[in-house]
């Protein structure tokens, strides 16, 4: 655990007077969760979300729990971050609509944050955690049923205000058979993706030289992450605008056609 928030000094950034906690839900995945993070000393609070239960029904009570065992009051929340997806159409829903009504009432700004961003930026922390060789690529990896993936490919950069490795985009998402992920032509590529939700070959651990894998889920704390840098650089959404990241149609939009007349 780290010092206690009073301890920390203020930043540059900070626009909200007492406000100095940021919520993060992330609902986008089978195992959803909820974080509290703190704007200047980076302390970071999670909770799960039970399983087995359906998230509408475990949400709100999780955060509550969350923030009471903290001992967070509404009035501390300085923004709220949500995972948009790709992931689940229903639990990204439920998130979305979620987030949007708390900063309705908090009266604090919304941010999205791409949940492979999110991925991402979790494999590529866990991995400077560890010993053993830095990748060139970070690819993050989601099951997208019907045999797909979702991906999106990412370079480690050093980031300008603290020169800590980020992963900085390469590309827009691409949906793309399981057996057809568009890796790199050199450099070792870290994997962020959950077990199920690698390829083949890669999932029977058939791991060549240039593959270093990181088997982690998103977690709210990389949305968090995220949504502050976003804090930080002025980029702000617009809450009614902000919109799911589905990565493809719905399945019953896509088979549907309307009567003919």
């Amino acid at each position: 655990m780290k010092n206690d928030p009073g301890d920390a000094p203020k930043k540059e950034c900070d626009v909200f007077n007492g406000r100095d906690w940021l919520l993060a839900l992330d609902t986008s995945a089978p195992e959803g969760s909820v974080a509290l993070f703190h704007s200047y000393s980076e302390e970071v609070r999670t909770a799960r979300l039970p399983a087995g239960i359906r998230t509408s029904r475990v949400l709100l009570p999780t955060i509550h729990d969350l923030m009471r065992g903290a001992n967070v009051r509404e009035e501390s929340i300085e923004a709220v971050g949500i995972a948009l997806g790709p992931g689940s159409f229903t639990g990204i829903r439920i998130g979305l609509a979620t987030a949007k009504g708390m900063v309705m009432g908090l009266g604090c700004p919304l941010l999205g944050v791409s949940s492979l961003d999110a991925l991402a930026d979790a494999a590529l922390r866990d991995c400077l955690g560890k010993e053993g060789p830095l990748p060139n690529w970070v690819l993050s990896c989601r099951d997208a049923r019907h045999g797909e993936l979702f991906s999106a490919l990412y370079k480690p950069v050093n980031n300008q205000t603290d020169e800590a490795l980020t992963a900085v985009r390469a590309g827009s998402n691409i949906l793309c058979p399981r057996d057809s992920l568009p890796f790199p032509a050199d450099g070792k590529i870290l994997i962020a993706a959950e077990k199920n939700d690698l390829p083949p070959g890669i999932k029977d651990g058939e791991l060549d030289s240039r593959l270093l894998y990181c088997g982690n889920s998103i977690s709210a704390e990389s949305v968090a992450r995220l949504a502050r840098r976003k804090m930080s650089r002025g980029q702000f959404s617009t809450t009614a605008d902000l919109q799911p990241i589905y990565g493809r149609k719905p399945l019953a939009e896509t088979l549907w056609s309307p009567f003919e007349t």
